[in-house]
């Protein structure tokens, strides 16, 4: 029996189904933005704005994951280099080192 989703019919009628869409360019800089801020209260960490639009830009790209898990190898870098706060410079080396899933599976793919 063939059945919308792949599901069968008396599951689908249990179930709901939610539209999702993708976010857009200003809510792909605003959503790391909050979730950064939280989460660098949470680590005490200390970033600045220019740092978080660019999170924000690697969150367009790749992920919000990605985005935010990239702070604490950034703070390490930071302290590395005798600073406290967080910049951009301390997060494109980072995203350098570490890969999304996306990078990480055409990385796989080429061979």
């Amino acid at each position: 029996m063939t059945s919308p989703h792949g599901i069968p019919v008396d599951l689908l009628d249990r179930l709901v189904i939610v539209r999702t869409e993708t976010y857009g360019p200003a809510e792909m800089i605003q959503i790391p933005t909050n979730i950064s801020y939280i989460r660098a209260q949470v680590e005490e960490l200390e970033i600045d704005e220019e740092s978080l639009a660019y999170l924000g830009e690697i969150g367009q790209q790749a992920s919000l994951r990605h985005a935010v898990r990239l702070l604490s190898p950034a703070s390490v870098v930071a302290k590395m280099n005798g600073r406290d706060k967080i910049c951009k410079t301390d997060l494109e080396e980072v995203n350098t080192l570490y890969l999304d899933a996306k990078s990480s599976a055409q990385l796989l793919q080429k061979g």
